[in-house]
């Protein structure tokens, strides 16, 4: 995994376990974000960070329940991160969260 790819994926992981970690402006941020992949995958991303009110989901449950091995549904998973962090609206977001730590 790449570095963009890895902050966004740190990043999600602290917010699926502290949700209130971030202000309301970044969350809905972070929602628009998560809506450049598809909405399925979208889904399964929330379950397997634990964002927005649902609970983590292990990785082999959603390789199951989507007839995929863990290897390959790791591998989605690390493509939309990569796709998402990209973005230049996680840029912008991430720089307004560095903003935010600073003060």
């Amino acid at each position: 995994m790449d570095i963009l790819s890895q902050e966004l994926q740190d990043f999600l992981i602290r917010l699926g376990k502290e949700p209130d970690c971030v202000s309301e402006k970044v969350e809905h941020y972070i929602k628009h974000i998560m809506h450049l992949v598809y909405a399925d995958e979208e889904d399964m991303l929330q379950q397997y960070y634990g964002l927005f009110g649902n609970d983590v989901k292990p990785l082999e449950d959603i390789a199951k329940e989507r007839h995929v091995s863990n290897e390959t549904m790791l591998k989605i998973i690390e493509a939309n991160l990569r796709k998402m962090a990209v973005s230049p609206e996680w840029q912008m977001v991430k720089q307004l969260i560095n903003r935010q730590v600073d003060e």
